[in-house]
């Protein structure tokens, strides 16, 4: 009797070691549970996350994608549990998930952090021309720059050096937008209230002498319904998700009022651990996904201006504006990356090599600026 318990209790262990292996090993393309040489592959689990809905760009046209092509390299040997629209984790909290394994991926908006992360505000700075490419290959660029700005770190020592990152494309340009205000001469610019989205434009719409609303993009509706404020600093293409192209009437383009940034990022530690195909896997996936993350936005765009000029919306080309009109703005942009290098000189950062940096990789990659600043050194 003791000779069959004990058999039944063998049986039992080499069962559940069975079932246990099976949880840690993926089917290769050739279905027999092993990579090319004969060796069970152990699953890789990863909770991705994001604060910003389903819908929103860098996650459905960026995220998603990056992930659904790392587990097709993979053969499933990497698999993504996702939460998005704050289930797990809320905006800006990403990067702080992530380093803290509250999640083991994350989309990180460093822009919404100025105090841990103040030199990633600089895609906001105003430039006199660009787009959503241009943008989305200046950031990548600037991440991945070899240029020592201080102490013999680059942007990224500086910045993200506790992260793996990996660039994903900047949002479409700012417009600035307001609901039928038009902008024919400088007193009309003057005492124009906007939302601005982030610290850059607080600097430039002081500069220019508007003024400044802070509020959630989710709010924005309502109080631009009820004519509580003019506009905002908005990227067409993010229109839609909140029903802006039925309020908008009037928009100023081809000026550029910044880039909004953000990255895929786990830890550098994490990434460390990873086996070499699955780090190879990841960064061919986001070089697959980049440029049509980027195109997005365009196609976003479109589709919202086409609909707005439906609804009887005009655009204003910014060179047709009251040469009045276009000093200030331009006068504005040039101060505020001027300031924009101070603020940062005075929190002991390199401002003024940063902000020469990017001006050289904006102009590298397309874009353009202001003729006043190609002088600064």
């Amino acid at each position: 009797m003791k000779s069959i318990l004990l058999l039944f209790v063998v049986s039992v262990f080499f069962i559940l070691s069975a079932c246990s292996d099976s949880e840690e090993t993926v089917t290769d393309q050739d279905g027999d549970g092993e990579d090319g040489d004969g060796e069970a592959v152990e699953v890789i689990e990863l909770r991705a996350a994001t604060g910003l809905s389903s819908q929103h760009a860098w996650w459905s046209d960026n995220m998603v994608p990056w992930m659904d092509r790392v587990e097709e390299l993979t053969d499933g040997q990497v698999q993504f549990e996702t939460f998005s629209g704050g289930e797990l984790v809320a905006v800006p909290d990403e990067a702080d998930a992530v380093l803290n394994g509250t999640i083991d991926v994350g989309l990180i908006l460093p822009i919404y952090q100025p105090d841990q992360y103040p030199m990633a505000e600089v895609t906001m700075l105003p430039l006199a021309h660009s787009d959503a490419h241009i943008g989305s290959n200046a950031w990548q660029a600037l991440l991945t720059s070899d240029v020592e700005l201080e102490d013999g770190k680059t942007y990224s020592e500086m910045q993200f050096d506790q992260f793996k990152v990996f660039p994903i494309s900047t949002t479409q340009e700012y417009s600035i937008s307001t609901t039928g205000k038009e902008f024919d001469s400088a007193s009309d610019v003057e005492g124009t209230s906007l939302r601005t989205p982030s610290r850059i434009h607080e600097m430039y719409s002081e500069t220019i002498g508007v003024n400044s609303v802070t509020m959630p993009a989710v709010e924005m509706f309502d109080a631009l319904s009820r004519g509580s404020f003019d506009g905002s600093y908005y990227s067409i293409a993010d229109w839609s998700g909140y029903g802006f192209e039925e309020l908008f009437k009037y928009t100023v383009t081809d000026i550029n009022f910044g880039h909004f940034n953000a990255f895929i990022g786990t830890t550098q530690e994490k990434w460390d651990e990873f086996p070499e195909n699955v780090q190879e896997a990841m960064t061919q996936a986001n070089e697959e996904i980049f440029s049509p993350g980027a195109q997005e936005w365009i196609d976003r765009s479109e589709e919202a201006i086409a609909q707005n000029k439906e609804d009887g919306g005009q655009f204003v080309e910014f060179t047709s504006l009251d040469q009045e009109v276009q000093d200030l703005f331009n006068e504005g942009i040039e101060k505020t990356w001027l300031d924009y290098a101070e603020i940062l000189e005075e929190q002991g950062l390199p401002g003024n090599e940063l902000i020469v940096l990017w001006r050289d990789i904006i102009i590298e990659q397309g874009g353009d600026v202001p003729d006043s600043l190609k002088n600064i050194e």
